[in-house]
């Protein structure tokens, strides 16, 4: 199986799985009308719509055109942007949301006690899911050698789902046993109008760490930024080093990394004036031949001074 097979077939499984989450979380929403749980159930139906135009994009992303003879590569670091905008967009419009309904509440006395319902058991549930979910996106993320931006999105986004879910899980039991009884007498009485406030902007607080950094990291791909991952950049150089033509130095070389494609630029250093085409050529092919089995679409060219 390509590497393209193993990010198509994660992709499926996660929009099955988030399907599910994102129903069951809707219903446990509109029983509960907690905050929290708003932000948690349309992030997962976020994750099916993105699911879906994911696929979409790796099964066209190889496919070359007279305007982009090497790929439609660069789609694949722009629907991690887009996505991670829009997970960012949700983080914000939930903190929004909860602090108007605390400050309607200390301002104004006007709020609805929260109402647990079957929040517990199907926060259990969904950290079980999120979290095998994003075991899963890392694994088949792992077989293309860690190439696949879209998985690395989707895995990501997935942990923040399931550090969501198991902080409002979290959040709701310790708030229930503050509150036992709904006492309107306890000096903590303030948690059951305001709970899903302080779990939302906890939540926010330790999550919205991830997005930034797929975010950064999906921008220098779609500008044609240089890898500086050495776990990428170390065994490249390994094989670069086996194969330098005849009285060549390798003085650096930059790795344009779009997606999955890879553009690799070896600046060489010569001892002679003159170089073979012939042996560059056949020195080419035989780094993009052993490239290729880690790599699946790469391409090497060689620059002098």
């Amino acid at each position: 199986m390509n590497q393209k097979k193993y990010e198509q077939r994660a992709l499926i499984v996660g929009i099955a799985t988030n399907i599910l989450m994102g129903g069951a979380g809707l219903w446990v929403y509109h029983i509960t009308k907690i905050g929290a749980l708003f932000l948690d159930a349309y992030f997962t139906l976020v994750a099916v719509l993105s699911g879906i135009v994911a696929i979409i994009i790796s099964k066209h992303s190889k496919k070359t055109g007279k305007s982009f003879p090497h790929g439609y590569f660069m789609l694949e670091p722009f629907y991690a942007i887009l996505k991670t905008m829009l997970t960012l967009v949700l983080l914000v419009y939930a903190t929004i949301s909860v602090t108007t309904k605390a400050l309607n509440y200390f301002l104004h006395g006007i709020g609805e006690k929260m109402n647990y319902g079957p929040v517990i058991p199907y926060e259990i549930v969904m950290v079980i899911l999120c979290i095998a979910l994003s075991f899963f996106y890392w694994n088949q993320n792992k077989r293309t050698n860690n190439t696949s931006t879209m998985l690395t999105a989707e895995a990501r986004s997935t942990l923040i789902d399931g550090l969501m879910s198991g902080g409002i899980g979290v959040g709701v039991l310790i708030i229930s046993f503050i509150t036992e009884g709904g006492n309107e007498n306890s000096p903590f009485s303030f948690l059951l109008y305001t709970g899903d406030f302080f779990i939302t902007i906890i939540l926010v607080t330790f999550s919205i760490k991830e997005p930034i950094k797929v975010l950064k990291d999906s921008f220098i791909e779609f500008a044609n930024g240089i890898v500086t991952k050495q776990e990428i950049i170390v065994p490249i150089e390994q094989v670069l080093r086996r194969h330098l033509p005849k009285d060549t130095v390798l003085k650096n070389c930059h790795i344009h990394k779009i997606g999955m494609s890879f553009r690799i630029s070896v600046h060489l250093d010569s001892q002679s004036d003159t170089i073979s085409k012939k042996e560059l050529l056949q020195k080419t092919s035989c780094i993009e031949e052993e490239l290729s089995h880690q790599y699946e679409n790469i391409s090497v060219n060689f620059v002098f001074p």
